[in-house]
């Protein structure tokens, strides 16, 4: 299974409102000049701004860290280092505790050191290199997200599922959490994928490991070609979203006393 048709199960099957996107953290710089990037950013953007351009317009950009605005963003991936009272004074809005905001700065998913930058592109770009995605990440329905990570759980063989929810940073903090752990996570939006990721409301972010995407994908197929859809309600393998009726909705009768 290739990436295109990959990025064809998912959209197919789930209905996914946008692009699922490839991630991958570049350590080896001889790999530049080879990825397929269609456009650059012309000033200091978010990683959730670069993403979002990804998912919405099927750009594909190698960020660099000179072009990463978000300075929540820069000791996650590594390129600078931790600096006690900025970073506790940029948490303080949200836990009202210096001691915890300082906390929260440290314990958040850090990518290790030597990130040259990181490569975003709709996975179907991955077809056209020999490097793989470290992660796929897809801005999804919870209704959406609940048939993915099912997928995942019976592909990967895991009862259940762990996910890294932080004060901000969900999306770059809660990449590198998927990536460093090699499981799949799930965050809410935070402040700024509300704003600069377009988050939005009724989404939540859904990272998937690189080596894991083939094998989640495949899961789907099988389930949707012994039914006829991906849809999990009911007896399962209905056409998407599936028939949605109360189950046992004859027992709820009330009458006024």
């Amino acid at each position: 299974m290739n990436y295109n048709e990959i990025r064809k199960q998912l959209i197919w099957n789930v209905r996914l409102d946008f692009d699922p996107v490839g991630i991958r953290f570049v350590y080896d710089e001889a790999e530049i000049p080879e990825l397929p990037v269609t456009h650059k950013a012309k000033a200091k953007i978010t990683y959730c701004q670069f993403l979002t351009a990804a998912r919405q317009s099927r750009m594909a950009f190698f960020m660099e860290p000179q072009k990463l605005l978000c300075q929540n963003a820069w000791p996650v991936f590594g390129f600078r280092e931790l600096e006690k009272e900025a970073d506790t004074k940029r948490h303080m809005k949200y836990l009202q505790d210096e001691d915890l905001a300082w906390q929260a700065v440290v314990e958040k998913a850090k990518l290790k050191p030597g990130c040259k930058g990181i490569y975003m592109a709709p996975i179907d770009f991955f077809d056209r290199i020999d490097v793989e995605p470290s992660l796929l990440f897809m801005i999804c329905t919870p209704y959406q997200a609940y048939h993915i990570l099912n997928d995942y759980m019976g592909a990967m063989k895991k009862p259940n599922l762990t996910f890294f929810h932080t004060p901000n940073s969900a999306v770059c903090s809660g990449s590198v959490y998927a990536f460093n752990n090699n499981t799949a996570n799930m965050t809410t939006m935070c402040a700024g994928s509300k704003t600069s990721g377009k988050t939005e409301m009724a989404y939540v972010n859904v990272f998937i490991p690189g080596e894991h995407i083939v094998p989640m994908v495949e899961q789907q197929k099988m389930r949707v070609e012994k039914g006829q859809g991906a849809s999990l309600l009911g007896k399962g393998s209905q056409a998407w979203p599936g028939l949605d009726v109360c189950k046992g909705c004859p027992l709820f009768k009330f009458e006024a006393i």
